[in-house]
């Protein structure tokens, strides 16, 4: 692995694990066993890295949760949403699960203080919201869901909810929390089943 590819790996795990503002520059150049002069090659600042950082973790969830399921319009809209919820549920009782979703870990952690960083995630969650809302309204268009189906509200609750969940998961240090919360999930999508 290249340095540079090196220290966002590292500075994603230790960013996720202790959080942005425990962790230092110092942290990830000793975690990542590189120099100091070789992270500012690579990164102007502390700042710079979270970002890339953050990219790096938006491109990596995409590809492994949002893009196989609810972008695949290959599936039919009900069979998307469930395997969105079974990637979420397998990412959220595996043992990184236990730490927490990265997204709303920095959320939490930042948006009170550092406003670039607070839209960077906002815009991150506003379009996983518009990416389920979408799949809800094409399975209205094509008569899965029924036509009173608020996609947009329910996208924005299925999000809200799946970081509750995650939250609970980890506060709680209990990976049944996901399952069972998931199975309410599917259960109230099933009430706009046609």
């Amino acid at each position: 692995m290249k340095s540079r590819e090196k220290i966002l790996a590292t500075a994603g795990e230790l960013i996720h694990t202790k959080g942005l503002n425990h962790t230092s520059i110092k942290d990830i150049v000793t975690a990542a066993k590189v120099t100091k002069s070789n992270f500012y090659y690579h990164f102007e600042s502390k700042e710079q890295l979270a970002f890339e950082v953050l990219a790096e973790r938006m491109r990596q969830f995409y590809a492994l949760a949002i893009g196989p399921s609810l972008e695949d319009t290959g599936l039919d809209p009900l069979t998307r949403i469930d395997l969105f919820f079974k990637s979420m549920k397998s990412i959220g009782q595996s043992p990184i699960g236990e730490l927490g979703c990265p997204f709303g870990n920095l959320a939490q952690e930042v948006s009170p203080t550092h406003e670039p960083l607070r839209r960077a995630l906002s815009g991150f969650f506003h379009a996983c919201s518009e990416t389920m809302a979408t799949c809800f309204e094409q399975g209205k268009e094509t008569g899965v869901f029924k036509p009173s189906m608020p996609s947009k509200e329910l996208a924005d609750f299925v999000l809200a909810q799946l970081q509750g969940s995650l939250l609970l998961r980890k506060t709680h240090k209990e990976p049944k929390i996901i399952e069972n919360n998931f199975e309410l999930l599917r259960n109230l999508i099933g009430q706009w089943i046609q």
